[in-house]
């Protein structure tokens, strides 16, 4: 492959693997060069022929892992695999999707990998077609254990599934057909539900996750065609829109405490999981988690009518921090109470959301409220300390910004925290502030 083939395959088939990476140059290399390898501030190196002078280089806001690492070395694998045959140009693209399919099912389980490559395949050919004018889900569980050799094949799901009925059987929320190692029906699974709020997984899909366990394998093929792959409880990868996605949980997890060290893990955990059930659900929304140093300027840009707090209500008056109050109680009283500020009809959101809320911090309240509340449309402030400051507000951004108006509010308090946007595309953008370079900077994409 020329370097110019394998530099489109980079753009097309891997990058989109791992969301926010691109390829930043390349570099001089030997045949004593390793194909792939992890590079210089957690980069991928890669080339497609042993004996190619250069290694194209691959960066990311966050450092690649050596199990990501590792994904593209067999997916080039693959596709030198490939390359020892005709093919023709129009059927190229399929065949190179294939390769990174394949192995994909490969980092999930390499025993297992040629069993869910098919399973993978007859799934999507559900994704194409209507069952009684609808779409339909399913949901499997993988056991590592293979049935007898003598088993009645009309068990296997590739029969199954050429049949409708099939489209009936479970739905891949709650309900899952158990299959074997080498792809036999062994039972049906209503799945219990789940108490873990922290599972690694969107909530929706918390019980898939749960049972994914040991060697299980969770699949997922979902009415809009996407495929979600679970292991080990969590959700490692998503085809989406055609195209796979590799989830790196912790390490986002890790850099949403950026400048928020002291804060507690469960926050920052609820505040990726939120973003996370938030981008399934396509409804967009806005988090700012806030440094401790810099609440005060943070307030600057939030209107007093979107403050939950009685404590920062009180900052934002005593400061005169871009307070707008009704005159003829500015001149009643100086100061108004928190008490009596909320008896005003502007405050019906804010008397309302704080019922709600009932002085729970963010990371202790229920991860389907949480995702609710993130999707009313503005922005979700909270505290070092898990505090929601602000729930929906319309925040007041700095000149010159540019992009929409939820990535402009996102960079604007993204100088005093990490801001997280999510699009209702379902992306996740994560923003901090570098003080020594005085600008807004990329912290991670999902």
């Amino acid at each position: 492959m020329k370097k110019e083939q394998f530099i489109e395959f980079l753009e097309e088939h891997i990058l989109p693997i791992f969301t926010g990476s691109e390829i930043s140059g390349e570099e001089q290399s030997s045949p004593r060069d390793a194909q792939v390898a992890q590079g210089v501030g957690g980069s991928i190196l890669a080339k497609f022929n042993k004996q190619d002078e250069y290694r194209i280089i691959i960066k990311r806001i966050q450092p690649f892992k050596t199990i990501e690492v590792s994904l593209v070395k067999s997916i080039i694998e693959e596709l030198k695999e490939l390359s020892q045959y005709t093919i023709k140009n129009e059927y190229i693209k399929k065949f190179q999707s294939y390769a990174i399919e394949k192995a994909i099912c490969k980092a999930v389980s390499q025993k297992s990998s040629v069993t869910l490559l098919e399973l993978i395949s007859e799934i999507s050919i559900w994704s194409q077609r209507t069952y009684e004018g609808h779409y339909s889900s399913f949901g499997f569980v993988m056991s590592p254990k293979k049935m007898a050799k003598v088993t009645n094949e009309n068990l296997h799901f590739s029969n199954m599934l050429s049949r409708d009925f099939s489209a009936l059987l479970s739905d891949g929320v709650n309900t899952f057909l158990e299959i074997s190692a080498d792809g036999y029906l062994i039972g049906y699974i209503t799945a219990p539900r789940t108490n873990d709020y922290n599972i690694l997984s969107p909530y929706e899909f918390s019980k898939i996750a749960n049972i994914s366990e040991g060697n299980k394998i969770g699949i997922s093929l979902l009415t809009n065609g996407d495929i979600l792959l679970f292991k080990d409880q969590m959700l490692v990868f998503a085809k989406k829109n055609g195209f796979w996605t590799s989830y790196s949980h912790e390490e986002i997890i890790h850099r949403i405490a950026d400048k928020t060290k002291e804060s507690a893990e469960d926050i920052r955990k609820a505040i990726y999981l939120t973003a996370l059930d938030t981008s399934f659900s396509k409804s967009g929304g806005c988090i700012v988690h806030l440094n401790k140093d810099d609440i005060k300027e943070a307030l600057k840009h939030i209107d007093v009518y979107d403050i939950l707090m009685s404590e920062y209500y009180q900052i934002k008056i005593e400061e005169n921090l871009n307070y707008s109050f009704l005159e003829e109680k500015m001149q009643e009283q100086k100061i108004v109470s928190f008490e009596d500020f909320v008896e005003d009809e502007k405050c019906i959101k804010i008397v309302n959301l704080c019922k709600v809320i009932d002085g729970r911090k963010f990371n202790e309240l229920d991860r389907n409220l949480r995702k609710e509340l993130v999707a009313i449309d503005g922005a979700t402030v909270i505290d070092n300390d898990g505090n929601i400051v602000a729930i929906g507000a319309i925040i007041k951004i700095e000149a010159g910004s540019t992009g929409g108006g939820r990535l402009a509010a996102t960079k604007t308090l993204s100088k005093y925290g990490v801001a997280i946007k999510i699009s209702a595309d379902g992306s996740i953008e994560g923003y901090h502030f570098d003080k020594n370079r005085n600008k807004t900077k990329p912290l991670f994409f999902l």
